[in-house]
């Protein structure tokens, strides 16, 4: 009989292998005293290195055409549903602490020079180990 649990985990693995080979950090962050405040380095998380993969989207489409919003007839979930700019995807079985929305991700090059900031948007829970997180640039620093 097939532990399917099992098999998830030994793909999720073997996936990670073949793609991952991008370099990220997570900057956990936290909300100041007021609600419109910038968010700040979060003192009580730790941040941490990861390796990934990133997968901008599709080039912008003809308002009206085969936008997503458009083709759903249910436009609260339209609303709902979040916008993002790109997707980073990363086995996570190895992080001291989950990444959470609002944190930054930074994208780091092989001689440390930063490529690309980005804040957490949202991350779709699917029941495996292999995140898809939901991000979009930023220029600040927490």
């Amino acid at each position: 009989m097939i532990d399917w649990n099992e098999a998830l985990a030994a793909t999720d693995s073997t996936v990670a292998e073949v793609f991952d080979r991008e370099s990220f950090r997570v900057v956990p962050t936290a909300r100041r005293v007021g609600v419109n405040d910038t968010r700040m380095a979060d003192p009580d998380r730790v941040g941490f290195p990861f390796l990934g993969s990133i997968d901008f989207g599709p080039a912008v489409l003809t308002p009206g055409f085969s936008h997503p919003s458009t083709l759903t007839s249910n436009r609260d979930r339209a609303r709902d549903m979040p916008t993002h700019e790109a997707v980073i995807s990363a086995l996570s079985t190895d992080w001291p602490e989950p990444v959470r929305v609002e944190d930054q991700i930074t994208w780091v090059a092989a001689d440390g020079e930063v490529k690309g900031r980005f804040l957490v948007a949202a991350i779709p829970v699917d029941g495996s180990e292999r995140l898809a997180i939901f991000v979009n640039r930023t220029k600040g620093k927490p």
